[in-house]
């Protein structure tokens, strides 16, 4: 019979659905956190965003990093570090989705 703790399922889900950190120029750190580990307002309101980027609103990006970001103050120290560059807020954000994406289920067969 097979036996685990719930460490090894914490470890487990962090290893799988873990947060994405950012170095910043100033040695600081921001993280973006996985949307497993969001409330399901903000949730809710990142899959909003995130359509609204898929349909070409640039300043959406920004608002999913918001969102993303572990607080406030972090979001806000990101995006400074950004510097309204939208390509790197672009790239970001796409590194960020791939690497915390959780898939989608699939549909049934029957």
């Amino acid at each position: 019979m097979t036996r685990v703790t719930l460490d090894d399922i914490r470890r487990a889900a962090e290893a799988k659905y873990g947060d994405f950190d950012i170095a910043l120029p100033d040695g600081a750190t921001v993280t973006l956190r996985s949307p497993l580990r969001m409330s399901a307002e903000d949730r809710a309101l990142l899959g909003d965003i995130e359509q609204l980027a898929a349909a070409g609103d640039t300043e959406a990006i920004t608002e999913a990093l918001k969102i993303a970001a572990k607080t406030p103050e972090q979001g806000r120290r990101l995006l400074d570090a950004i510097g309204g560059d939208l390509a790197m807020a672009a790239v970001l954000f796409e590194q960020w989705a791939q690497a915390v994406s959780v898939g989608e289920s699939s549909a049934s067969a029957s």
